[in-house]
């Protein structure tokens, strides 16, 4: 009699695990030419840290329902663990500013119909931006942002904001981390969980998560305590990286059945510098006769300018300007020259 009695609420509790949200539908035609979207990049108030491998944590949330929260809940008390000794050698670093420069370069790519506009231009004062990013700690960030709770209020309610009435917002939200793999050893990784807002209703138009890593740098989490820089190199050197991702997944959600957007072409001085210096790529000429006249003048800076930021640096160095070949018809050779002392 008690199973009988007990079997709706175990059944409540199957059925509430199996229930997914899928992702709302961006529709291009609800969003007119031009739309002012302005982008908030949110940085977690300090890096967190995942010590089980994936197939771990997939293992606990594969537990009956009930003990699989215990579960979860044990996990997290040892992340925070692990992300609060980690953030007492890791000093702060300024991930939301490069993240939104990365994005405004790389948002353009994802035929957006709107205008984005940065932080800065937004009408917005400090501390009206900070308190929309008020939190205790990581974790207290992550409960508060990441999942937040459908019965209560929202914690970013940009309708109360009425300079932002007629615009839309793409809030994306940037978590640096670290996660375990296999074998133990720490990947860098960087997360954004990015949603589309209209200010106005506060209804979410679209919504997606985006993740970079680099598993070739990982490293015990030992190491990157004892060396903060390297792991603060490495989150940086992902940031373009995770840009492109969220361009891309804007793209998908505009684009439905759309190939995948290609990758930012190369620019042409990293094609050039896989060429050593000494070859030519021109036609083949006829031989010319070494000179002995004085070293034609360096190259001006402003050519070495025009390879862009990333050019290598042998570009930069002075070259010898190219010989000109003359097609004129050949002229008897002149009288020997008697040679140099």
């Amino acid at each position: 009699m008690p199973t009988i009695k007990l079997w709706p609420l175990a059944l409540a509790l199957f059925c509430s695990a199996c229930v997914s949200v899928g992702e709302p539908v961006l529709a291009p035609e609800s969003l007119p030419p031009g739309q002012r979207t302005i982008l908030l990049v949110y940085p977690a108030p300090a890096p967190w840290v995942i010590t089980d491998s994936e197939s771990k944590a997939e293992s606990a949330a594969k537990m009956l329902p009930g003990l699989s929260y215990a579960v979860s809940s044990f996990q997290e008390d040892r992340y925070k663990a692990a992300a609060d000794t980690l953030n007492k050698y890791v000093p702060g670093w300024p991930s939301g500013a490069l993240l939104e420069a990365a994005l405004l370069r790389e948002l353009p790519r994802a035929r957006f119909p709107g205008s984005f506009v940065p932080a800065a231009e937004a009408e917005a004062d400090t501390a009206t931006l900070r308190g929309w990013n008020r939190a205790k700690d990581v974790l207290g960030w992550q409960n508060r942002y990441l999942n937040p709770d459908p019965l209560q209020p929202h914690p970013r309610d940009y309708s109360r904001f009425l300079p932002w009435d007629d615009a839309l917002v793409l809030e994306v939200n940037l978590l640096p981390m670290l996660a375990a793999d296999d074998d133990g050893n720490m990947i860098p990784t960087l997360t954004a969980s990015s949603r589309l807002f209209r200010c106005q209703t506060m209804r979410l138009l679209w919504q997606h998560e985006d993740k970079a890593d680099d598993p070739a740098s990982a490293r015990t989490l030992y190491e990157f305590e004892t060396l903060p820089q390297q792991l603060l190199d490495r989150w940086k050197a992902l940031v373009p990286a995770l840009a492109t991702k969220i361009s891309g997944s804007l793209y998908a959600a505009l684009n439905p059945g759309a190939l995948p957007l290609a990758a930012p072409a190369a620019s042409s001085g990293t094609a050039a510098a896989s060429l050593p210096a000494s070859v030519s790529t021109a036609p083949a000429a006829a031989p010319v006769r070494v000179s002995t006249a004085p070293a034609p003048a360096p190259v001006s800076p402003s050519t070495a300018a025009a390879y862009g930021p990333w050019a290598p640096s042998f570009y930069a160095a002075p070259a010898a300007a190219p010989v000109s070949v003359s097609t004129a018809a050949p002229q008897p050779p002149p009288a020997p020259v008697p040679a140099k002392p």
